[in-house]
C-alpha cells in the first residue's frame, strides 16, 4: 500500500514536472514569435496635402499633422478575372489601441481622373504594367486620389493563392446567399454553389467571391457577399483563436503574394486580428451612385458621405481629410466635376446637343462585352493621352473652361 502511494506520488510529480516544461517550451515560443513578429513600417511623413499650417507664424511651411497612435493602413487587391484586372479592392485600417478593424471595398467601375478609354479603377493595375508602368504604383497612386493619403502597405492575391489559404483553413462555414451556377470555359471557370450554410473549400470559395451575373445590382451584390465571407473568415478565426496550419498559411502568403509584407508583418496582422472581437471588424462600401456614360458602366464617387466615410473608417491622422486631398471625379447633378479642378483627357466631355443632334455613343474596346464573371479586357494607355480624341462615331466635344473642371454628360 504504501508503495502504490509513493507510486503515484511520483507518477504526479513526474506529470507536474512534464507540465512545467511544456508551460517554459510554450513561454520560450511564444517570446520567440513576440521578437520575430514586426508591425510594418510607416513613412513618417503625411501626405503633403493633408498639413496644416502654424498658427504662430503665418509665413511657416505646413506642418504634417501627428498620425493616430499604432495604426495601421493596407491596400488588399484580388486578381480575380483572367485578364489582370483587380476586381476586387479593399482599403483597410487596423487601430491596435482599440484593436478595431474597418475595411471599405472601391467598386470595380469607380471612375478615376484619368485620360484612359476605359477608365476604371481594376483596369488601373494592368494598364499601368501595359504601359511600362510598375503596377501597383499605378493603382496606389490612384487609390491615393481616392483617399487622400497613401497607404502604408499593400497585397495583391491572385486565384491560387487565396484557393490554397483557404484549403489550409480547414475550409469556410458560409451561408451562401442564393444558387449559384455559371460557366465560362474559356477563363476554365466553372461555378456550381447550391444556396445554404457550408462549409466551403478553396475552389467553392473562389466560385463565390467571383460569382456576380446572378445579382440585380451586378458588381455591388457581389462586393456585399464577398464583405460576408470576408466577415466569416474574420469572426471563426477569433471564434477558434487560430486557424489549423497558421505557419503554413503565413509561409504561403508571404512567399506567393505580390506584397511589401514580411512574413513577420504578416504574422503581427494575424495576432492583432486575434485581439478583435468579431463585432469590431467591420465591413464598408465606398458611398457610389452606378451611371451610364457613353455606352459603359461607372460607378461615380459620392464625394460628401465618401469624406465621411474615410475620416471614420480610414484615416490614420490626426487632422481630417477634405475635399482638397482627393482627385476624384463625382457628379453634381448632370454636371461632372473633379475635385482638383482638372478632368483629365476629353472622352467624357460633350456638347450641348441641340434639337437634332443626338450623339453616339462610343462603343467598349473589343471584345466589347466581356464574360460576365472576367471583367473587361484592359486597355493600354494611350501613348499621347493629352492629344487622345473619343471614337469617331461620337459628335466632337467642345471642352468647358480649364479653370471651371466641369462637363456636362449627355444622358
Amino acid at each position: 500500500m504504501h508503495k502504490e502511494k509513493n507510486n503515484k506520488r511520483l507518477f504526479l510529480s513526474a506529470f507536474l514536472t512534464l507540465l512545467g516544461v511544456f508551460a517554459l517550451i510554450g513561454i520560450a515560443l511564444y517570446c520567440v514569435y513576440m521578437l520575430w513578429e514586426k508591425a510594418p513600417d510607416v513613412e513618417p511623413e503625411a501626405p503633403a496635402a493633408i498639413t496644416e499650417e502654424k498658427t504662430s507664424d503665418s509665413d511657416a511651411e505646413p506642418v504634417s499633422p501627428d498620425r493616430q497612435q499604432d495604426s495601421y493602413t493596407i491596400l488588399l487587391v484580388g486578381n480575380d478575372d483572367g485578364n489582370g484586372n483587380t476586381d476586387t479592392i479593399l482599403v483597410g485600417r487596423l487601430d491596435t489601441v482599440n484593436h478595431t478593424m474597418d475595411f471599405v471595398s472601391i467598386p470595380r467601375d469607380t471612375l478615376v481622373n484619368l485620360d484612359w478609354n476605359v477608365r476604371k479603377i481594376n483596369a488601373v493595375y494592368a494598364g499601368t504594367a501595359n504601359s511600362g508602368g510598375v503596377a501597383i504604383d499605378g493603382l496606389k497612386a490612384q487609390i491615393r486620389n481616392l483617399i487622400g493619403f497613401s497607404v502604408d502597405c499593400y497585397a495583391v492575391i491572385d486565384l491560387d493563392v487565396f484557393v490554397d489559404t483557404v484549403d489550409l483553413m480547414g475550409g469556410v462555414w458560409f451561408d451562401v446567399p442564393q444558387d449559384m451556377h455559371y460557366e465560362d470555359p474559356g477563363q476554365n471557370l466553372y461555378i456550381h454553389i447550391d444556396a445554404g450554410y457550408q462549409c466551403l473549400n478553396g475552389e467553392q470559395a473562389m466560385g463565390v467571391v467571383r460569382y456576380r451575373s446572378g445579382y440585380a445590382n451586378g458588381d455591388l451584390g457581389r462586393i456585399e457577399t464577398q464583405q460576408k465571407f470576408l466577415k466569416a473568415v474574420a469572426s471563426q478565426f477569433i471564434r477558434l483563436g487560430n486557424i489549423p496550419n497558421v505557419s503554413e498559411v503565413v509561409s504561403l502568403l508571404a512567399k506567393n503574394m505580390d506584397t511589401d509584407l514580411s512574413a513577420a508583418n504578416i504574422a503581427f496582422f494575424l495576432r492583432q486580428a486575434l485581439m478583435c472581437s468579431s463585432e469590431d471588424i467591420n465591413f464598408h462600401t465606398m458611398p457610389n451612385t452606378p451611371d451610364m456614360v457613353y455606352g459603359l458602366s461607372y460607378t461615380f464617387v459620392e464625394l460628401d458621405p465618401w469624406l465621411e466615410m474615410i475620416n471614420q473608417c480610414l484615416n490614420p491622422y490626426n487632422a481630417a481629410v477634405t475635399a482638397a486631398n482627393l482627385d476624384v471625379v463625382y457628379k453634381s447633378g448632370g454636371t461632372v466635376l473633379s475635385t482638383s479642378g482638372n478632368l483629365r483627357g476629353s472622352w467624357y466631355y460633350s456638347a450641348t446637343p441641340t434639337a437634332n443632334t443626338t450623339p453616339t455613343p462610343s462603343p467598349e474596346p473589343e471584345p466589347s462585352v466581356p464574360p460576365e464573371e472576367g471583367g473587361e479586357v484592359t486597355p493600354v494607355p494611350p501613348e499621347t493621352p493629352e492629344e487622345s480624341q473619343p471614337p469617331e462615331e461620337t459628335v466632337t466635344p467642345e471642352p468647358p473652361p480649364e479653370e471651371s473642371g466641369e462637363v456636362i454628360i449627355i444622358g
